[in-house]
């Protein structure tokens, strides 16, 4: 399972991960954060932490199905992708490649968006 949410500081979380488990970590940040109080509290076996939710951030993660705005969204890994692109006065949508360094192959217009690319039209077989 991946988190819904990150630590701003990598020490923090290390430090909890230690204490507590990362899967009790990560389960009781994802099951505090949209709860009302300001705060996300790790208690276990008589041990009690108490930390800010402004120590987290929250991850938009990739989804497939859906366009993933970039860059706050990166492609899980390189490979072709169905990108919308910024370009002067218009949007448009074309194949483009993202590479091992976290590039785009073509850099001439801005990408705002990506998802995964369809599936291959596949005829339907008749009896």
């Amino acid at each position: 399972m991946k988190y819904q949410y990150r630590f701003k500081d990598k020490s923090l979380e290390q430090a909890l991960n230690v204490i507590y488990g990362e899967e009790f970590v990560e389960d009781e940040v994802n099951r505090q954060m949209t709860n009302t109080t300001s705060y996300i509290c790790f208690d276990i076996d008589h041990s009690s932490t108490t930390i800010s939710k402004g120590e987290i951030a929250e991850i938009n993660e990739y989804n497939p199905d859906e366009w993933n705005p970039f860059p706050e969204v990166n492609p899980p890994e390189c490979g072709e992708y169905l990108v919308t692109f910024k370009d002067e006065d218009a949007d448009y949508v074309q194949q483009n490649y993202f590479d091992m360094l976290g590039r785009w192959e073509t850099a001439h217009s801005d990408v705002i968006a990506f998802r995964a690319l369809p599936a291959p039209y596949q005829p339907e077989e008749t009896k």
